[in-house]
């Protein structure tokens, strides 16, 4: 616990960008080494919804890295089954394995969520989509995902809840300031980064992994309007 508290005392605060004046869709995903992208374009979705079809099911949430988090638990969407890990992992061909995925029984009890992936969300297939649970007191120690090599702004997270006491870090680039009525953030997942929920309840997030395939046009839009209402919201001082 001494390397959880010291993690987040170290960088327990909010790092905030400086915004270039116009908008460049490759420097942004590649050049940028930005950590987070708040992808502001989305807030207005019905994340609350969602939760509560996540909160619904969350006596079948499966363990998740019990090696190194306490409390934190997965639900696939879209995937293998419903407990879908790195695919990496099942001794196949990447391609082999993306040929498998599909939508699980969870997605049929989460309408809502669904009709967000496939009307909203802007990628022309999906790879593994899930629900992530943290409970109350749970943490995820520091780790990386990626190596540096790989440095790009990819995989979304999105908050369905984030509880006040609950925080997300990443080294030496402070706090991602996740909401509680729902935030969604490209994120660059080869900094370390650590999670902990020092609150009374659970903390439900879903992370998209996808292709954009025939909708980079949609994909850059989104991006596009994000960029510009985040830089005016920095601006004002709401970001």
């Amino acid at each position: 616990m001494q390397e959880l508290e010291q993690f987040h005392q170290n960088n327990g605060k909010v790092i905030n960008k400086q915004y270039p004046d116009l908008f460049d869709v490759q420097w942004l995903l590649e050049e940028s080494q930005w950590p987070y992208f708040h992808l502001s374009a989305l807030d207005k979705n019905p994340f609350k919804g969602m939760y509560h079809e996540a909160e619904n099911l969350i006596d079948k949430f499966h363990s998740h890295r019990d090696d190194y988090g306490h409390g934190w638990k997965s639900l696939t969407l879209h995937g293998l089954d419903e407990d879908t890990q790195s695919l990496n992992s099942y001794g196949l061909e990447r391609d082999e394995v993306l040929k498998q995925l599909d939508w699980t029984w969870v997605a049929d009890k989460c309408p809502e969520t669904k009709k967000f992936l496939t009307d909203v969300w802007p990628a022309e297939y999906l790879n593994r989509v899930r629900f992530m649970l943290l409970e109350p007191g749970g943490y995820i120690m520091p780790h990386q995902d990626r190596p540096d090599a790989e440095k790009r702004l990819s995989v979304c997270n999105i908050s369905l809840n984030n509880p006040e006491g609950c925080v997300f870090v990443m080294k030496d680039q402070g706090i991602v300031p996740f909401k509680n009525d729902g935030s969604a953030f490209l994120m660059d997942i080869s900094n370390v980064h650590s999670v902990w929920n020092r609150s009374d309840k659970p903390r439900i997030h879903m992370i998209i992994h996808s292709e954009i395939g025939r909708r980079a046009r949609d994909f850059f839009y989104i991006l596009r309007k994000s960029y510009y209402t985040n830089k005016d919201r920095l601006h004002e001082g709401l970001e």
